[in-house]
Order: structure tokens, then sequence, then C-alpha cells
């Protein structure tokens, strides 16, 4: 996730008013919004900004588009936004994130307002955000790939961008220690630990009733994870 800049200022600018999104904003009406933030109409949900809910629509309507949703997608989704936003309001973004999966909001709407609202680099970041989502624990479906293309066209990121940000993707070599969730500093115990988590989490005797496009995408992490774990082991033992 290095290559994304600081989305701090992303929000800014961004309003209340008139904004379709605000039906999603209501469920939290007298409970999330603070009173200070309403007086402002600054476009917040108790820390979590209006441009947040935008990509949270988006984001849901690429994880349900071909009809099974990924828990790897899901929990990648609430990875970048924590890491990215204010990870302080992680329990209130997870929440509206929850209610952006159960119904589908307003996609026009969403793409709308990132359309009208943000700079064009951070358009090209909320593409290449979509990218890396539908890729996070597997290879790009081709039905996932034309929905971000047009989303890419709607933005205004032409083909050329979106070709480089795809390139970009396919060429990138997955770091060990990202693989696992763990980082160099760790101690071997600790990552074995982690490690032994997510074989538990994705071997396949515990996916039996995932769908046959789940069970391949699970099978090709399960593999990146116990080749990642070899390569650290050595590393750390040797």
């Amino acid at each position: 996730m290095a290559k994304y800049e600081k989305w701090l200022g992303a929000s800014l600018g961004w309003m209340l008013t008139g904004n379709p999104i605000v039906g999603l904003l209501g469920f939290f009406a007298g409970t999330l919004i603070q009173s200070d933030d309403k007086k402002k109409n600054t476009g917040t949900v108790k820390g979590v900004s209006e441009f947040e809910v935008n990509l949270m629509v988006i984001a849901a309507h690429l994880i349900k588009l071909d009809g099974q949703i990924s828990a790897g997608e899901v929990l990648f989704t609430e990875k970048f936004l924590n890491t990215h936003f204010d990870e302080a309001y992680a329990d209130e973004r997870s929440r509206l994130f929850q209610f952006c999966m159960q119904k589908d909001y307003d996609l026009n709407a969403a793409c709308g307002q990132v359309r009208m609202y943000a700079q064009h680099n951070t358009k090209v970041q909320v593409v290449r955000f979509l990218v890396d989502l539908a890729t996070c624990d597997g290879e790009i479906t081709e039905r996932k790939n034309y929905f971000i293309f047009r989303i890419a066209g709607y933005l205004n990121v032409n083909d050329a961008e979106y070709r480089k940000i795809k390139l970009e993707r396919i060429e990138q070599v997955p770091d060990i220690y990202e693989i696992l969730g763990v980082t160099v500093e760790m101690s071997y115990p600790e990552i074995r630990a982690t490690y032994r988590k997510l074989v538990l989490k994705y071997h396949p005797d515990r996916n039996k009733d995932a769908s046959e496009e789940e069970r391949k995408k699970l099978a090709r992490k399960f593999q990146q994870i116990q080749e990642a774990y070899q390569k650290i082991k050595l590393e750390k033992e040797g």
C-alpha cells in the first residue's frame, strides 16, 4: 500500500447537501452524527467522510459483482480504509460498510460525487484501489475488469492510465511479509503463530462449501501463504 499517497485531504469540500448517499448516512442520525459536525455541514459521520462512504459504495458493488462475496475482499477494503483514513473511527466505518454490502446503494450517485469533487490524482488512486481490491485474493475476472474499466472512464481516467495501473499490479511481486500480514521486525515464533492461523483459515478442507471460483481463489491464497512462510522461515533460521 506504500504506492498510495495520503488520502487525508481527499474529503475536503465534500458537502452533505444534495447527495443521495445521505440516505446511507441517515441510518446513524442521532447516534453517530456529532452535533458540531452537523452544524458545520462537513460531510462526516463521527469522523467518517462522505468521500469514504462513496468509496465504500463503489467497492461493495465490485465485491458483489460475481454473485459471491469474498471474505478476503471485504477484509482488504476495511484494512485499506483504516490504513488511509483515521483508524480511530474503524468501528463506525465498519458499520457503514456493512450497510453498503447489504444494500445496493446508487452507484451512479457515488461515482458522480467522486467525479465532481475529487482531484484527478485522487480519481487515479480510486481506480488503483479497485484494481488492487479485485486482485487481492486471485486474478481479476473479466467481469470485474470491465466494471473497473467503466468506472475509470466515468472518472475521466483514460485508457493509457488504466493500462498502466493494471500493468503495475500484474508486475508487482507481493512482499512475502505482506502476504502473511506480518512485519520483518516480528520474531519467528510470532510469525509462525500468524501463519498457523492463516493455514486454518484458508485450508481447502475448511472451505468445502465455497463456490468453485471461490475455492480456486482460496487455493491460490493458500499456496501463496505456504510459499511466503517457507521463504521467511529460511530467512529467520538461516
